[in-house]
């Protein structure tokens, strides 16, 4: 096994200051995006929405709740495809950031892209299903999968990793506490 690529985000200050801005761009196109469908699936004339400090503190419980829940999902899909192999769960509180991760695992880039994704996935769909079942209102609901999508900006940064920039050929990724190791197989393997 070879390794062709240590990325370091937690002991990168600008790979994190870069991909805290992408989280912001993220947020701003998901704002849009998702609204957009909101208004689109069920349509109002209230243009202004009320916001009062109980429903601050409702949004900020619930994306604590949907941040739990998202690196739990993480932790399923590494279990899922190495029963084996333990999961470990933590935050970096300098940079803000949760991980699952289960060290030493060596997962091929298809399952990297479903653990990776997994999150996004699920919360989107159930955050709209809620939505379009009139369970959650506008605002709550562009406001928490705005915020859930944006915050997937690291996610993102891996696909981008296993899809373009080490989009060629087999390889073999381990989610570490601190990145991504990204191996390619040694020469003369069968």
């Amino acid at each position: 096994m070879i390794l062709v690529d240590k990325v370091d985000i937690m002991g990168n200050k600008r790979l994190v200051l870069w991909l805290n801005l992408l989280a912001l761009l993220l947020f701003l196109l998901f704002c849009y995006l998702f609204s957009t469908f909101a208004f689109w699936l069920r349509p109002t004339r209230q243009l202004v929405f009320e916001f009062d400090l109980k429903d601050l503190l409702l949004l900020i419980g619930a994306m604590l709740l949907i941040l739990v829940i998202h690196e739990l999902i993480h932790g399923l899909f590494f279990k899922w495809f190495k029963p084996e192999n333990k999961i470990k769960f933590g935050i970096k509180w300098k940079s803000g950031m949760a991980y699952a991760i289960s060290p030493g695992s060596l997962y091929s880039r298809r399952q990297m892209l479903v653990i990776g994704l997994a999150p996004f996935v699920f919360w989107t769909l159930v955050l709209s299903l809620l939505f379009a079942a009139h369970f959650i209102s506008h605002p709550t609901y562009i406001g928490l999968v705005s915020l859930h999508a944006a915050g997937c900006a690291g996610d993102f940064y891996y696909v981008w990793l296993l899809l373009v920039k080490h989009g060629r050929g087999d390889i073999l990724a381990e989610d570490t506490a601190t990145g991504l190791l990204i191996y390619r197989p040694s020469e003369g393997r069968d």
